[in-house]
């Protein structure tokens, strides 16, 4: 229901006008006999249009329109009154009236009329607001996006830019203005260095259509900038042509650092003389590196893809899955041992680390495992247990074989006495010199003994007796 206030200073004519328009169904009216009545109405209530009277009492019509113009009324304002003079009807356009309807004493066809320009008024009205609402919007969401925004028509003339575009490009306020697309263009070429690709979907001919695509442009400054190229379409009718701008030099520089960053670890993976393995969270092969394939025998494209644990002993399996269990909860493995399976069957020794890798959402995860071949360690090892196994197996003969010289050694001093009396002092004397030896090389004995024990307690080295204890 539209809201219509008329003025005018005759009830009789206030009140037919009234219910004429009103018998229609699609307006409400409002009538006072004064400018005064109205201005206060005017303050409380939106109306969609005013009819006025030119004949007032207190104000004429004109001075009137002009005060509520003044005071921003943006409503229709129709000026009806019995008053032709041409003077008049100009003087009443020229200050904002959008019609001028005399009165003629012809009611029926007067009221027609008057509901008709009533109606223009209004469907104009809300019309331009609408334009003006959509217009507001659009230049709302051009400013508040972040990329560089041109819109040229078929005449080549510029229908839409934002303050970015302009940024972006220096473009001078004189020129943007101005709309020429021709000028706008020849003040951007000289700051490409590629400008070849941006003429890829661009070029001086608006009637002519455009290849939507995506395509890079740089500039003689360094900046490199992201351009989306798309045709206007009304109604499958080409009426202009979009171009949108990001400036994308920034990102770009982030994207060669991570290329060459991940270009760094490929080389670092691929020629570490270490073995390397790249495995997901439930231990499959992603990926493994040359080392790892000369150690273990097996070509890389052959293992992607199996789990690790198909190259494992049975009986290390169980190891191998708490280290990965362990790695998936607290994200590194420290120098655990383990053993592989080679494709000759040999199965080698190794002390394996681990460290768990998240892509930046947290989405895929991979684990990243070295390992070192500790056969030649363990050989080691082993060679040295056997030797100090075998230095403690002489320690102990050497106690026995003591005891064994001393006793005959007693014995023979003893009958030497007793069958030669005091001819046997030489005899005992060399007795006495050969328990000395013997005392000696039991004092070497225990010395060893202690070394031993020491070797034991702080270099964790044990020592295994051909019983295995």
């Amino acid at each position: 229901m539209y809201r219509v206030l008329y003025v005018d200073d005759e009830p009789g004519i206030l009140e037919l006008v009234r219910m004429y328009l009103e018998s229609f169904g699609n307006m409400l009216v409002d009538t006072c006999p004064s400018a005064d009545d109205a201005g206060e109405l005017i303050e409380k209530t939106a109306y969609d249009t005013i009819v006025l009277d030119y004949y007032m009492p207190d104000i004429n019509g004109i001075d009137f329109l002009k005060a509520v113009r003044q005071n921003g009324l943006e409503c229709p304002i129709i000026i009806y009154t019995g008053r032709g003079k041409e003077e008049v009807v100009i003087d009443a356009l020229n200050n904002g009236a959008d019609f001028y309807l005399q009165k003629e004493g012809e009611p029926t066809r007067e009221f027609a009329d008057l509901y008709s320009k009533v109606s223009q008024a209004i469907y104009k009205f809300h019309a331009e607001k609408r334009v003006k609402e959509t217009s507001a919007l659009l230049r709302s969401t051009l400013e508040s996006t972040a990329d560089g925004i041109l819109v040229v028509n078929v005449e080549g003339k510029v229908t839409a830019w934002n303050r970015k575009f302009v940024q972006m490009w220096n473009v001078p306020y004189h020129l943007i203005e101005g709309g020429d697309y021709s000028q706008i263009l020849s003040y951007l070429l000289p700051q490409i260095s590629n400008r070849d690709q941006f003429f890829h979907h661009n070029d001086y001919q608006p009637r002519n259509g455009i290849r939507p695509g995506l395509d890079i442009i740089t500039l003689y400054d360094g900046r490199i900038y992201e351009r989306y190229s798309q045709p206007q379409m009304i109604d499958g009718e080409l009426v202009g042509k979009v171009w949108s701008y990001r400036d994308i030099t920034i990102k770009n520089a982030f994207e060669t650092a991570l290329r060459e960053s991940e270009e760094r670890f490929r080389l670092l993976f691929e020629q570490a003389p270490v073995p390397y393995q790249s495995l997901d969270e439930w231990g499959n092969i992603i990926e493994v590196n040359e080392a790892w394939s000369k150690l273990i025998g097996y070509e890389k494209k052959d293992v992607a893809g199996n789990p690790f644990q198909k190259y494992i002993p049975v009986e290390k399996i169980e190891f191998f899955q708490q280290y990965l269990s362990e790695l998936n909860d607290r994200g590194t493995i420290d120098l655990s041992e383990l053993a592989i399976i080679c494709q000759d069957g040999k199965i080698i020794p190794i002390v394996i680390t681990g460290r768990i890798l998240k892509t930046g959402t947290g989405t895929e995860i991979r684990t990243l495992w070295t390992f070192t071949d500790i056969s030649e360690q363990k050989l080691v090892e082993s060679l040295k247990n056997e030797a100090l196994s075998q230095i403690q197996k002489n320690l102990a003969e050497l106690a026995i074989l003591n005891d064994g010289i001393r006793n005959p050694l007693t014995v023979i001093a003893c009958q030497a006495e007793l069958a030669l009396g005091d001819g046997a002092e030489n005899i005992v004397k060399q007795v006495k010199v050969i328990d000395q030896m013997i005392n000696q090389l039991d004092q070497r004995w225990h010395e060893s003994s202690k070394i031993l024990n020491f070797l034991r307690r702080h270099h964790d080295i044990n020592i295994i007796n051909k019983n295995g204890k």
